[in-house]
């Protein structure tokens, strides 16, 4: 269906659009070139530039540059010019690119053998184990026998 289901093409009207449809919680940082950063998901999963005439979508990626310490590098999936595409397919293109974008990161995060939780790979301390396990003591690997507190052996 075409018409009213869709925003009409002004910048307010997309932003509230892209805002909705990202992952919750969604942040957003005015540009000093006047575009709108939003990110979408914490972890970050999507982030969108919205300008006065394009909308473009990007895949959030991270990057370790010191210890504990991520540097973000997007990896762009697509952008559409909203002024110049009809309202309805300039609409469409864009929820297609954010749920790329999202299954894209999501497809990326990995099982912690440890604690179950599906991580980001930069949150990852190797390819088994994130980062906050890797910093626990470890309470015994299989066929250990763990007392109850007394002093005796196995």
């Amino acid at each position: 269906m075409i018409g009213r289901e869709y925003p009409t093409q002004n910048y307010e009207e997309w932003l509230a659009f892209i805002t909705a449809h990202l992952p919750e919680p969604v942040s957003q940082e005015l540009v000093s070139d006047g575009s709108m950063l939003l990110m979408g998901g914490d972890p970050g999963q999507v982030i969108v530039r919205l300008t006065r005439s394009t909308v473009t979508v990007l895949e959030y990626a991270a990057r370790r540059e010191e210890l504990h310490t991520p540097g973000v590098t997007p990896r762009r999936v697509g952008s559409v010019v909203w002024r110049r595409v009809p309202n309805a397919r300039a609409v469409a293109a864009v929820h297609a690119l954010i749920d790329a974008a999202r299954d894209a990161r999501l497809a990326k995060f990995r099982t912690c053998e440890r604690c179950a939780q599906s991580t980001p790979p930069e949150s990852m301390h190797d390819d088994a184990v994130c980062q906050s396990c890797a910093a626990l003591p470890r309470a015994g690997r299989p066929g250990d026998v763990v007392g109850s507190g007394g002093s005796g052996g196995r």
